[in-house]
């Protein structure tokens, strides 16, 4: 497994972003190119996986060491020896001028900062600038990671100094709650199939976080094309608002998955998804779109 970790720091040793420690809860990473001409589709927005898989750039760039004698955000390197980090949860919102076509996408200021500590987890804000126009952020991420025992693979805690070290002024700070979806009694509206493939795995070779987001989105729109509008393709690929997963299971290479879609009651941008190996939940997300627009 140390093995298989080690590629997310050969990664960032090869992008060489630009660092600096503000405090030891806070640190800022800068993505020079910022984002890449594959993360935009094809009506010229950046697609929501992306400002995920954007937002793991920097959290390795803050985790990694560029060489020996560099320190480790939240000392995370002496944590390893001990235990694995999994992502459980995440939120991000989106800003509307994100969207703008005016505003460049790169360079990025991106600004990780521990919000909150538990007993067996912890929390980071992360936020993504224009870099040097730092008034209102692009985008605001949240993500809450488990500590699990590398032998047993339970949730544990980390060493107590650790606790000690990194809760201190974050005690009365609560993690967001991540609900379980229930299924409504009307059923849902859509099932989309599908199968993992070679280019939706992580360093870990298992499904990529941020692949299911891309997944919920390739549902939906499936969704609007085949039940709403089917002439008209370019309607259905929405500007996301904001998005959230629970991540339950993993997944793996060929594993066929069915992601089950339907609307919120009350909010009709708001869409719920169940993302399924066969009975198994692996993943429930849910993203609430920007309401309607004519088509640009």
């Amino acid at each position: 497994m140390a093995a298989l970790g080690l590629n997310f720091a050969r990664i960032v040793r090869q992008i060489r972003p630009r660092r600096e420690f503000l405090s030891d809860k806070h640190v800022k990473v800068v993505s020079a190119g910022g984002f890449p001409y594959e993360a935009f589709n094809g009506k010229a927005q950046v697609t929501p996986w992306s400002i995920l898989r954007m937002v793991e750039f920097a959290r390795n760039g803050a985790f990694n060491k560029f060489s020996p004698d560099e320190n480790c955000f939240l000392e995370l390197d002496k944590i390893y020896q001990g235990h694995l980090v999994f992502i459980a949860s995440t939120t991000t919102k989106v800003a509307p001028n994100f969207y703008d076509y005016s505003v460049s996408k790169g360079p990025l200021e991106i600004h990780v900062e521990l919000v909150n500590v538990g007993k067996t987890s912890f929390g980071l804000r992360t936020l993504l600038f224009q870099e040097n126009k730092l008034n209102v952020p692009l985008c605001e991420n949240y993500v809450m990671s488990v500590f699990v025992d590398i032998v047993e693979r339970k949730p544990s805690q980390p060493p107590k100094w650790w606790l000690e070290k990194y809760k201190q002024g974050l005690e009365e700070k609560p993690s967001p709650r991540f609900q379980r979806h229930v299924v409504p009694e009307s059923g849902i509206l859509s099932n989309y199939q599908m199968q993992i493939e070679a280019s939706h795995l992580d360093n870990y070779w298992h499904t990529n976080w941020a692949q299911y987001l891309k997944f919920s989105y390739n549902a939906f729109v499936d969704f609007a094309v085949s039940k709403q509008n089917p002439k008209n393709i370019q309607s259905a690929f929405r500007k996301c608002k904001e998005f959230s997963l629970l991540y339950l299971q993993e997944s793996n290479l060929k594993d066929n998955l069915d992601v089950d879609l339907w609307k919120d009651s009350e909010n009709l941008d708001l869409f719920k998804f169940q993302i399924r190996k066969k009975q198994d939940v692996l993943c429930e997300s849910q993203i609430e779109f920007y309401p309607e627009e004519p088509d640009e």
